[in-house]
């Protein structure tokens, strides 16, 4: 206990003595960050899905008025700024205006054709005698009611961490199959954009019905068994299908465990009662492990 609270109290001396001799060095007024274009439109939040940033849907049936928000950001400006398109179209019916005061701007108006539209906006704003553009691609589906076609995370044993779907793990010479669901569940196409697929597995092109399906029976996948890749494809109407997923490969080994002071294993299919645990040095506690249900009936109590 005392060695620890001297290496805490000398720990904050050398904080301490550390924060009395730092010495902030101011930036030049002329450095700051070049300006972008913002992924967060109003009122709905884009997503950025590899180099695009895809904006809010639209539908061309009524109610269909449309308003995404953009904005100019790290600009040390205050505006007015102008705006324009400089590569692809808008979807028919809405507009960017030119000029607007201060550093957003907006995408309005009232769709009038379905479709998947991309399109790149450059951002302008005056930063005392050098004006710096900020460009960036964006995306916008149109429908004719509803929210567009989407590869879904919703399958058994599926979870979304940080915007990749992490698929059920696959075992090495085991036949393997994970579902990929899309929201409406009407066929369409798929195929792997970056990253790679776990060796033995594979990933039809099309596919109809609710989703397509990554089958096959893993190899050794070598010294990296975690395989991350990205598909993109065309859902119902044409809508377009994008999506990370992660599948781990494990090795195909039977569960052994020694129970700790009797030196006797368990294997697949016994079942086996350990009170206490003498390599603990805490005699009459209870096995800290309980029902412990593993490949092959392994139980432990």
């Amino acid at each position: 206990m005392r060695l620890t609270r001297r290496a805490a109290l000398t720990a904050g001396a050398a904080a301490t003595m550390l924060g009395t001799l730092a010495v902030v060095v101011p930036a030049p007024a002329s450095a700051s960050l070049a300006p972008s274009l913002s992924c967060a439109g109003a009122p709905t939040g884009g997503t950025v899905e590899g180099s695009l940033c895809v904006l809010a849907f639209g539908q061309t049936t009524a109610p269909n008025e449309y308003n995404v928000t953009i904005a100019l950001v790290g600009s040390r400006s205050s505006g007015p700024t102008t705006w324009s398109v400089v590569a692809g179209s808008l979807p028919p019916g809405l507009s960017l205006p030119a000029t607007r005061p201060g550093t957003t701007t907006m995408i309005v108006g009232n769709p009038t054709q379905t479709g998947t539209f991309n399109f790149t906006i450059t951002g302008r704003a005056p930063s005392g005698p050098v004006v710096t553009p900020a460009t960036r691609s964006y995306q916008i589906t149109i429908t004719t009611q509803g929210p567009p076609d989407k590869l879904l995370c919703d399958a058994a044993g599926d979870f979304l961490i940080s915007g990749t779907c992490v698929l059920p793990d696959a075992i090495i010479g085991q036949p393997y199959q994970a579902l990929l669901p899309t929201s409406h569940a009407a066929g369409g196409t798929l195929g792997v954009v970056s990253g790679s697929l776990p060796p033995g597995l594979s990933l039809p092109a099309t596919f109809t019905g609710p989703g397509d399906t990554i089958s096959g029976t893993p190899t050794d996948p070598g010294i990296q068994p975690n395989f991350n890749f990205t598909l993109q494809g065309t859902g119902d109407q044409g809508q377009p299908l994008y999506q990370a997923y992660s599948i781990m490969v494990d090795p195909d080994q039977p569960l052994t465990i020694v129970l700790p002071g009797s030196g006797s294993t368990l294997s697949p299919g016994t079942r086996e009662t350990h009170n206490s645990v003498p390599s603990l040095g805490l005699p009459g506690a209870r096995d800290c492990v309980s029902n412990l249900v593993a490949p092959g009936g392994l139980q432990s109590t």
